[in-house]
């Protein structure tokens, strides 16, 4: 039977978020903006969630997330970190919001698997800033042979507040 687990998570994680900003302009301005993003990622009987990560910007305006301000508390047996800035561009009128590239790394039962995905969009519930979708796919970019060469993620969400 196939082992797809370690590297799902990641997949998820991985599609969620985007492009690598310049943390230094990203950490300046989250200090004045007052703004924040509160972020889940789940796959299977493991969830992820970080809560008030500072970011530089609201909604409609493009969001970057600093990956270093990001530290999941993880539930289940798979936990993640985010290998490089993540950017949001946001479509009011399609409601959505788009991730350009995503870099995240899963860890599960000690092994450690990044992945990549590109182009993650997630849908906005109702008039909120509360966006998710999934599952989401993401490629295989570094880790061990026991690292599947593509996983997915069942859901991620992102909502962003003051």
């Amino acid at each position: 039977m196939p082992h797809r687990r370690p590297a799902t998570f990641a997949a998820a994680a991985v599609t969620l978020l985007l492009c690598a900003t310049a943390s230094a302009s990203v950490a300046a301005s989250s200090k004045e903006s007052g703004d924040f993003v509160d972020l889940v990622l789940a796959e299977g009987d493991s969830r992820c969630e970080v809560e008030r990560v500072p970011v530089g910007a609201a909604p409609p305006a493009p969001v970057a997330i600093d990956a270093d301000r990001i530290d999941f508390d993880c539930g289940g047996d798979t936990s993640f970190e985010f290998r490089g800035d993540i950017g949001f561009a946001f479509d009011d009128a399609a409601g959505t919001a788009t991730a350009e590239d995503v870099r995240i790394a899963a860890t599960k039962y000690g092994v450690t698997c990044t992945y990549e995905a590109s182009r993650v969009t997630l849908e906005r519930e109702d008039a909120t800033r509360r966006y998710s979708g999934g599952p989401i796919g993401a490629k295989k970019a570094a880790g061990s042979f026991l690292c599947p060469g593509s996983v997915n993620l069942d859901s991620a969400e992102a909502r962003f507040h003051q």
